[in-house]
């Protein structure tokens, strides 16, 4: 059995992986909140819009067009790649 099987079927191991990987990605999340503003440089990085400068703005942007791209790439291929079952049987 390999590591990563033992992990995930533990439960105690499970919820402490679940545990780590939560407060890592709150950890990430507050970082990319206070970093620009500890960083932040007179007009280096000017917004076009307001909303560009709001915090964690590119994470949330990113996130919901990768689901748009899945949602919309799966909908194609749904209406016009895929064929019916008997399609080669003619």
């Amino acid at each position: 059995m390999s590591l990563l099987q033992r992990i995930l079927e533990d439960p105690a191991r499970f919820k402490r992986l679940k545990v780590v990987f939560y407060v890592t990605l709150v950890l990430i999340a507050a970082a990319e909140v206070v970093l620009p503003k500890v960083f932040h440089k007179d007009d280096a990085h000017a917004h076009h819009f307001d909303f560009e400068g709001w915090p964690v703005f590119g994470s949330a942007y990113g996130f919901v067009s990768c689901v748009v791209i899945i949602l919309v790439s799966k909908f194609i291929g749904k209406l016009w790649l895929m064929r019916k079952e008997d399609h080669y049987d003619s």
